[in-house]
């Protein structure tokens, strides 16, 4: 949800978006954003999530939940739109979870690729697209800068939002959140984020508690960007 505070802080300075490529939690604000949401609007929307409007438990064994729920409210949020709808343009990775491949998407159905970008292992029962069986992006490429064409004339900011473990686990969603939130932080330490400008947003609370920290969260994100904003004005200036 940093993410959302980076964006706000963005248009607060009026600087256009001309691209995003988000994986898990940043290709959803991501998708919400390229189809007109606001950050503002954006914030609107974590404010009003329930665990109940995205939670759907599967008899499925390759994960707890379906998916499904996740599915239906980014479809009704966006409309049914396309990425060909998108503006400005996305991608959305995933990981082939039998290959271990990268899986940049970026046509078709908008919400079917959200929810395959944010299947965490475990957690959500993989996604089948195009005969790929695809799990969180997070897996292969948390920060995915590296799926973004350079433009003349523009700079890379990158939203890194690290990792807060759980000091003490207590379901079997701590356990598997516990689990994909060390593999982040061991695949944090050997792929260093390469951008103009990096953003990393200081996030004090575990992720079990992101639902009663909405606000602190996003503002947590635009602190961090407008921390940064000087060196972005200046990289945009010196273009």
């Amino acid at each position: 949800m940093a993410h959302i505070g980076v964006l706000k802080a963005l248009e607060k300075h009026r600087i256009p978006i001309v691209a995003i490529a988000g994986s898990s939690m940043g290709g959803v604000v991501g998708a919400l954003y390229s189809t007109g949401y606001s950050g503002e609007m954006i914030h609107e929307i974590a404010r009003s999530i329930k665990r109940s409007h995205w939670m759907d438990f599967s008899l499925s064994k390759m994960g707890l939940l379906a998916g499904k729920k996740l599915e239906g409210l980014i479809e009704l949020y966006t409309q049914g739109k396309t990425f060909a709808d998108c503006s400005p343009p996305l991608k959305l990775v995933a990981t082939d979870i039998e290959s271990g491949s990268e899986v940049v998407m970026d046509s078709g159905s908008l919400a079917h690729a959200v929810r395959a970008t944010a299947a965490i292992p475990g957690m959500f029962s993989p996604v089948v697209l195009e005969g790929r069986t695809l799990v969180d992006g997070g897996i292969i490429n948390r920060v995915p800068v590296s799926v973004l064409s350079g433009m003349p004339g523009s700079l890379t900011v990158a939203v890194d939002v690290g990792v807060t473990l759980t000091p003490k686990v207590h379901s079997l969603f701590d356990v598997l959140f516990q689990s994909f939130d060390i593999m982040a932080r061991e695949l944090r330490g050997y792929l260093p984020v390469q951008a103009d400008v990096v953003i990393e947003p200081q996030i004090e609370f575990s992720r079990g508690g992101h639902a009663y920290h909405v606000d602190a969260i996003v503002k947590a994100g635009e602190d961090a960007c407008e921390a940064a904003m000087p060196r972005i004005m200046q990289l945009l200036g010196d273009e």
